[in-house]
């Protein structure tokens, strides 16, 4: 039997299972009707949460608007875990970067996190939304997802596939996003719309 793709693009190190070796899809589709909804109720919840931020900032014409507690390059653009895992793509306005009352202070930042061992999209977005929350960002959304194949030893990067909860995500600026990032300099970034 020759090796479905998925063993190729994940350079798996141990034996995987047979199910996916022998080309069973069902085995490479984690989402459930679970995982669907929780997406969908953190969609909502994060509407909800840039209505009430965007109702304070229009009633707050005279208040100090304090931005000295926010640091705003405190949570990285790009984190992504070594191996292949699914990502999300999250867009988020910075916390307002003056103490006047206009509103027109904010920055528009681009994240792409992946986490090690989430098993839907869902988990890697609820790692990164609470801390983009507590340092005071707003409209934040999560545009789509994937997966990222982060190769150390071969210094590359491999943007791919789709979240069924969040849709796919632009590859092409989460690509150039990493390209960005001081962090991963050196590697080649690629991306692809194939796999899930």
């Amino acid at each position: 039997q020759t090796p479905c793709p998925l063993t190729t693009i994940l350079n798996l190190t141990q034996d995987p299972d047979p199910a996916i070796m022998m080309g069973d899809e069902s085995q490479l589709f984690t989402t459930n009707a679970v995982d669907l909804q929780d997406a969908a109720n953190l969609q909502a919840r994060l509407s909800e949460y840039n209505n009430d931020q965007a109702a304070a900032a229009a009633a707050a014409t005279t208040a100090d608007n304090d931005s000295s507690s926010h640091h705003n390059d405190a949570i990285p653009s790009v984190s992504i875990e070594e191996g292949a895992y699914k990502y999300v793509l999250i867009t988020a306005n910075t916390p307002s970067s003056s103490s006047s009352s206009t509103n027109n202070n904010h920055t528009r930042r681009t994240f792409v996190y992946s986490k090690r061992n989430a098993k839907y999209h869902v988990d890697v977005a609820e790692h990164l939304v609470p801390q983009l929350e507590r340092e005071g960002y707003r409209d934040i959304r999560i545009t789509g997802g994937g997966r990222i194949l982060r190769d150390d030893e071969e210094r590359t990067i491999h943007i791919f596939g789709y979240s069924y909860g969040f849709g796919r995500a632009d590859h092409v600026l989460a690509k150039e996003i990493v390209e960005e990032s001081v962090n991963y300099r050196g590697y080649k970034v690629t991306w692809s719309n194939d796999g899930y």
